[in-house]
Order: C-alpha cells, then structure tokens, then sequence
C-alpha cells in the first residue's frame, strides 16, 4: 500500500478512537465541558481531513491508470472517488456533508452547534468507518 495512503489512514484510526472516547460522554456532560467538545471538534476535523488527504492522494495516483477529473474543491475529491467506484455513489453526499461540517469547523468555528456535534459523534463516526472500509478494498482491488 501506498506509505501516504497507509500514514493518512493510521492517522484516521487513531483520530476515530479518540472520538468514540469522547462519545461516551452523556449530552449534558458535552455540552458543558469546553475540553470535550473542543476535542470532539478538533479530532473531527482531523479525521475528515484525513478522508480528503487520503482521497487527494489516491486521484493523484489513479490518474496514471483511469482518466480522472482534477479536483477543484474537498467536495471534488468525494464525487470523483464515487465515480471510480473507490466509494459507493449513494455515499458521495455523505462525505459532502462532511466536507461542510469541516469548512464550519475551521472557517466559522465559533458558529458551530453544539448538538449537531454530539450528534455526529453519537451517530456518524460510522460514516468515517465506512469511507475507510470502502478505500481499503479499493487499494486492494486496484493494488495501490
């Protein structure tokens, strides 16, 4: 496997055990404790940066195999993973929901709902195991 790839995706499951941790915690807890969302926030934006570097890196690769599309934008990358198949179509809104929730994060975090957090916490971690899942057997089906 790529070094890249495998770096980026150890990374991710390091980051998804740090938030499952943090999903333990009850709502009231989240929501009135500064260093567990402020972890719950930081951690998120890590592990959905480490699903935009890791498809970033596979297109750069790919592109010498398949003819692929040069991304413009996060949400590029997403669209282009569904169309090689490397993520199943119907989940290629899932990951630009993500990418949005990241551009929150980082461009107007101090506007970020606390609830919708603890929700994905609660929630959707299990959407970032699925992108992992479904770019390892991509990188396997192609050898990567």
């Amino acid at each position: 496997m790529d070094e890249r790839i495998l770096e980026h995706l150890k990374l991710l499951n390091q980051y998804l055990l740090y938030l499952q941790t943090l999903a333990e915690a009850d709502q009231d807890t989240f929501r009135n404790d500064f260093k567990i969302r402020g972890s719950a926030e930081r951690y998120l934006q890590l592990a959905i940066e480490s699903c935009i570097n890791v498809g970033n890196r596979i297109l750069s690769i790919i592109q010498f195999k398949k003819p692929v599309s040069t991304p413009e934008t996060y949400g590029d990358i997403f669209e282009e993973l569904g169309k090689l198949g490397a993520i199943p179509r119907d989940f290629v809104q899932t990951m630009l929901q993500m990418v949005k929730f990241r551009n929150r994060l980082v461009h107007i975090y101090w506007n970020v709902d606390t609830e919708q957090l603890y929700g994905i916490l609660k929630e959707g971690l299990g959407d970032i195991e699925k992108f992992k899942d479904s770019i390892i057997s991509y990188l396997k089906q192609e050898g990567i």
